[in-house]
């Protein structure tokens, strides 16, 4: 029975699923091929630092294929950050993992401006330029409220793929820090992401097409 078991975990059969704790996945060709992972936002632990932010900045390092997330609060006689906390995170799993996985938030956060009107034109603020702490994330779990929203960010670490994939450990997903921000920020926050991810789509034909994608589900 032990070897049976041994070469079961070696060999696992097609969509047999591994994991615990919120973070599943699955090796449909085996430990030589990719790897697909189901997060649960639902049963990993929330992040305990938090920082709430009234403006926010992206930049893109194209070299490194890396994007910073710079948010902070504003200082009252400037267009510049007084204080600010970075997260760098891969532009594949800014752009295209969390983009994709937004569109419930977007299409609620239509809806909540349809009812509620536009919210006045947000002024950017200025390209930092100095110091800050800086975060590194690879995942995002965002959630709207009536006033505010929260972008949890979490990092999954290669080495706990790399272990998933050769000896099909459990992978831990690390809660890094959430920001807390308004609603209104949250429509800027998207719209910043949209140029880079949907190639300059506008806010509302964006909603139109995630409405009719979801409608016809």
């Amino acid at each position: 029975m032990a070897k049976k078991n041994a070469r079961t975990k070696k060999n696992p059969k097609p969509g047999q699923v591994f994991g615990s704790n919120g973070v599943l996945y699955r090796l449909p060709k085996g430990e030589g091929g990719p790897i697909e992972i189901r997060i649960d936002f639902g049963l990993v632990p929330e992040p305990i630092n938090y920082y709430y932010a009234d403006s926010l900045h992206l930049a893109v390092d194209e070299n490194l294929r890396m994007a910073v997330l710079s948010f902070g609060r504003r200082s009252e006689a400037t267009n510049q950050f007084a204080d600010r906390i970075d997260v760098v995170m891969p532009k594949k799993s800014l752009f295209d993992q969390f983009w994709k996985s937004s569109a419930e938030i977007q299409i609620t956060l239509g809806k909540f401006f349809e009812a509620t009107g536009a919210p006045s034109k947000f002024e950017p603020v200025s390209l930092p330029d100095s110091q800050a702490t800086t975060f590194f994330a690879n995942a995002i779990f965002a959630a709207l409220g009536e006033g505010e929203s929260t972008l949890d960010f979490y990092h999954m670490p290669p080495r706990a793929v790399h272990l998933a994939k050769t000896q099909k450990a459990d992978i831990q997903l690390l809660p890094i820090v959430r920001v807390i921000i308004s609603s209104v920020l949250t429509k800027h926050f998207f719209e910043t992401l949209r140029p880079h991810a949907e190639g300059g789509a506008t806010f509302q034909s964006v909603i139109e097409r995630i409405t009719r994608v979801a409608r016809t589900k």
